[in-house]
């Protein structure tokens, strides 16, 4: 992908790179280092992108937040966002493979050795972690959370799609989100027209827009989660409130910092509640109990896209992970 031209990139060498193939399709990382000089290790910020599961791409700027930018410049981070295979086309299992995999590419000598060998030779403080996302996004930033507890700091996530049993994804609604009904056909012909098991990694048209909104009005997430998982070791992945029922769960030391909107029409924040009520309950007396954070605005899904860093409630809401992230 053609690296876009936007304010919120101001500022970053952007570097590009498979971090890992399936056959002979690439699955791209993006690494966007800050141009301003940094003394020593810079802190690590891992953030996954929005869509679903089912579309988007790293660095589509639409689903971008600038308060992300702001973050990372003003503590000298740099930031890596992964692509990873998208449904209908993978299974929930490989998508949860991807993300593994790029965790110990994050770790890695060969990331180690690219950033050696950049123009302004880089190295990443991977002792410093944060990770954070939108929508589906943060859903893996606090599926990372509770997977890794001790590899990283603490997890941001924005309006995060953490109660993925809730029954709302399992039923057809009246209405869509962002108030569009769009026919179950739209969902139906994408069905019928893609080849499953063929890697797909970037889908940012209006179609795959509409296949996601169509799915998720008409309680067919459910079916593209299962699919294929019938006898997998994998079947629980990417149930966050089932990973909190798991012995001896446990969370970064920074805790769990999350934004939702209350007039939500994806994922309302009824789920998001839950998670945090649930998180706080079976963490108690932890490092990190004490952090799990949930701040409700007004606003619908992505309503924090324009927001800057400094505005206080967010600065308020991020406060507590991201000191424990640059200690």
């Amino acid at each position: 992908m053609a690296i876009p031209s936007n304010p919120k990139l101001e500022g970053f060498d952007i570097i590009q790179t498979p971090f890992k193939h399936v056959g002979d399709h690439g699955i791209r990382a993006d690494i966007l280092i800050p141009q301003k000089p940094h003394a020593g290790k810079r802190p690590t910020l891992v953030r996954y992108h929005a869509g679903g599961l089912m579309m988007g791409d790293s660095l589509n700027m639409d689903f971008w937040p600038h308060w992300l930018s702001d973050l990372a410049l003003k503590h000298g981070a740099v930031i890596i966002s992964p692509n990873y295979r998208l449904m209908p086309e993978a299974t929930s299992a490989e998508i949860y493979k991807d993300f593994e995999d790029f965790w110990t590419w994050l770790l890695s000598p060969a990331l180690a050795e690219l950033l050696a060998a950049h123009t302004t030779p880089t190295e990443l403080d991977l002792d410093r972690i944060l990770t954070t996302g939108e929508s589906a996004g943060g859903l893996i930033s606090v599926w990372t959370a509770l997977a890794h507890p001790t590899e990283i700091r603490a997890a941001l996530a924005a309006y995060p799609w953490v109660d993925t049993d809730t029954t709302a994804f399992d039923e057809p609604s009246s209405t869509g989100g962002f108030g569009r009904d769009i026919p179950l056909s739209v969902y139906e012909d994408t069905m019928a027209s893609v080849k499953l098991g063929t890697p797909t990694s970037s889908e940012e048209s209006a179609a795959r827009f509409g296949f996601m909104l169509a799915a998720i009005q008409h309680g067919k997430i459910y079916p593209l989660l299962r699919r294929g998982l019938e006898e997998s070791p994998y079947r629980d992945v990417l149930h966050p409130m089932r990973r909190l029922e798991e012995p001896g769960i446990r969370i970064p030391r920074g805790g769990i910092a999350v934004i939702h909107g209350r007039q939500d029409s994806i994922l309302p924040a009824e789920g998001v509640e839950r998670f945090v009520a649930r998180a706080r309950e079976v963490t108690q007396g932890q490092p990190g109990s004490d952090k799990v954070i949930l701040t409700l605005r007004d606003g619908d899904h992505g309503f924090d896209i324009p927001v800057r860093v400094e505005e206080q409630w967010m600065q308020d809401t991020f406060k507590r992970a991201v000191e424990t992230w640059l200690e």
